[in-house]
């Protein structure tokens, strides 16, 4: 079984988002991702790399314009 984490523009510790995800589905601009206990998780994101080999996703969230 091959689950991810994900993280939030690059892979460091802080900013670890979820860990234990099994499944990712894009809708437009929202990402829906569903850990290993069937939990989903809904994040107006886009996905800058997925890594098959150490099982991470780096996401680019979009922030609201201030």
């Amino acid at each position: 079984m091959c689950l991810s984490d994900v993280y939030i523009n690059n892979r460091n510790e802080g900013n670890l988002l979820m860990r234990n995800i099994a499944d990712i589905k894009i809708e437009g601009n929202i990402l829906v991702m569903t850990d290993i206990m069937g939990i989903p998780r809904q994040l107006k994101a886009t996905v800058k790399k997925v890594d098959l080999i150490d099982n991470y996703i780096i996401v680019d969230m979009e922030r609201d314009p201030a």
